[in-house]
């Protein structure tokens, strides 16, 4: 015989499970919410919550079209620009507050759950726009950790410098990959490539050991897994900088947080 089944005991079912995979934390005065739902590189779908006056502003924070751009596909026009709009259309978003990329929208405090699943749907309907893509050589892994960084780091009252100067003790200066900056705080963070570890991690590790610059201000961002790592190198890399990996979601993204917090400020 098998299982009874009702429309309360399934939707409660549906409904615990996004319950209990559903993560949040801090971010400004909001918060960012993990979604059990995934991008198709298997990042989890985040949106940023924002109490603004009488309600809130739901947003993607530019997640979906800075995938498409990693991808190759230019969003600003033709049928990627096209699909985008209607795909905001069809989840019924009023693109509050947005900035050019960003899937955005506003609405009562009693309408936040459907605000976050138009956001969310909207912005999955986006990624999958990536199969317009135009094959074209493999980008640059500094190249992709400055898109990434950019799309976070970028709109919230920080600034994001590629190939910025880092003072040496000797007085001279060196780049680093990117630099992430506040009116008081500042990051460092130098991409370390996977295809040739032992001369990136070299560079990597001249170049902190060298600077003036705290400890805790630089940033090592090694592609890919930490499995993907001998030890001994890691171990090297983290005397000198905080080590994340790139292919963990969303680490790198808190480290530089929380060497130059965010400042969420929206009219």
């Amino acid at each position: 015989m098998g299982v009874a089944m009702n429309s309360e005991t399934v939707v409660g079912a549906i409904l615990r499970a996004v319950n209990d995979q559903s993560t949040t934390q801090a971010y400004g005065d909001g918060l960012l919410i993990d979604l059990p739902l995934t991008y198709g590189d298997g990042d989890a779908v985040r949106l940023l919550v924002e109490p603004i006056g009488d309600g809130y502003r739901v947003s993607d924070r530019a997640t979906a079209t800075t995938l498409l751009s990693m991808a190759g596909v230019n969003f600003d026009h033709g049928r990627p620009a096209e699909a985008i709009a209607e795909a905001a259309r069809l989840s019924g978003l009023n693109g509050f507050d947005a900035v050019p990329g960003e899937l955005a929208t506003y609405g009562a405090k009693e309408s936040l759950g459907e605000l976050v699943l138009a956001v969310a749907q909207a912005s999955m309907r986006v990624d999958q726009l990536r199969w317009l893509a135009v094959k074209q050589p493999p980008v640059r892994f500094p190249d992709r950790v400055v898109t990434r960084i950019k799309a976070w780091a970028t709109n919230d009252g920080r600034q994001v410098r590629r190939e910025a100067p880092v003072r040496l003790s000797s007085g001279r200066q060196r780049p680093v990959t990117v630099q992430v900056s506040s009116a008081n705080n500042a990051a460092y963070v130098q991409a370390v490539s996977g295809r040739d570890q032992e001369q990136a991690a070299e560079h990597c590790y001249h170049i902190f050991s060298l600077s003036e610059v705290p400890k805790q201000q630089r940033i090592a961002a090694l592609d890919g897994t930490q499995d993907d790592w001998s030890p001994a190198v890691v171990r090297e890399l983290e005397s000198v900088s905080d080590v994340e990996f790139f292919a963990t979601p969303h680490k790198l993204e808190q480290r530089i947080d929380i060497v130059v917090p965010p400042s969420l400020q929206h009219s």
